[in-house]
């Protein structure tokens, strides 16, 4: 029968055995949570700064973090600077874990209704800015036409909406090489948002405009960072570069979960 010896030296550290002890955790998880307990609390504790310290790429990390933060060992919340503007994700590390709260913060975002989002030159429903009031755009796509002034307004107070959706300053400074990717995303969905047609084609089938409108607009940071993640990992099986992003972009609500627990 095979034997284990344990051999401790004098740099150690004491915490808790309950994420040890928890048969629901992976071993990943288990000794990433291990690792996160170990390090000084002025660390650098983000993805990047765990993965560059660890075998796993950032990638890894980012599922493994979820795992953790699903079982209660982490605790996600955002943070606002004195203006009220997202300043980044503040993560509580725990010992003991605890159960998720009902209606998690992050579900309903306050940015999804930023008072700038209202476009002024539309009389459009403000009780919920992600709905398009399609029938006022279908209204004034003439006026629209002989007036370019307007309509150019019209696209900056939805691009204003999109990159606070999105937090772009954060995404832009977590992703430096990728912010030309990262103004292609924006683009795309700028133009989907003030597109007139009745339809748009996703993943080759024609989806009401509004669907997907409604879509677009309440994309967040997380789902903008799947994409990017998505264009890493797959750029020499893209064939039409703008088809796949709409569908990445369309989808990302639904398959964002799997996509990091495969990792």
């Amino acid at each position: 029968m095979a034997v284990f010896r344990v051999q401790k030296t004098q740099n150690y550290t004491i915490m808790s055995n309950h994420h040890l002890r928890n048969k629901a955790l992976s071993l990943k998880a288990k000794g990433l949570l291990s690792l996160m307990l170990s390090l000084p609390e002025d660390w650098d504790y983000t993805t990047r700064g765990l993965a560059s310290i660890c075998k796993e790429g950032v990638d890894g990390i980012r599922a493994t973090v979820r795992e953790l933060e699903n079982a209660g060992y982490i605790i996600r919340r955002r943070v606002r600077d004195k203006n009220g503007q997202m300043r980044g994700m503040e993560y509580t590390v725990l010992e003991q874990p605890q159960p998720p709260k009902q209606g998690p913060e992050e579900a309903t975002p306050k940015c999804a209704q930023p008072k700038q989002a209202e476009p002024k030159r539309e009389k459009s429903v403000q009780e919920n800015p992600a709905q398009l009031n399609t029938k006022k755009i279908n209204k004034e796509e003439t006026n629209n036409v002989s007036n370019p002034i307007r309509a150019a307004g019209q696209r900056a107070d939805y691009r204003a909406l999109l990159l606070k959706n999105i937090e772009y300053p954060i995404l832009a400074q977590n992703n430096p090489m990728d912010t030309m990717r990262l103004d292609e995303l924006v683009e795309l969905m700028l133009d989907v948002v003030c597109s007139k047609r009745a339809a748009i084609r996703i993943a080759g089938e024609n989806m009401p405009a509004e669907v997907v409108k409604s879509r677009f607009l309440k994309l967040n940071a997380e789902h903008i960072q799947y994409v990017l993640d998505c264009l890493k990992d797959n750029p020499p099986r893209i064939r039409n570069i703008k088809q796949y992003l709409l569908a990445a972009l369309y989808n990302a609500p639904l398959t964002i979960e799997n996509y990091y627990a495969a990792q």
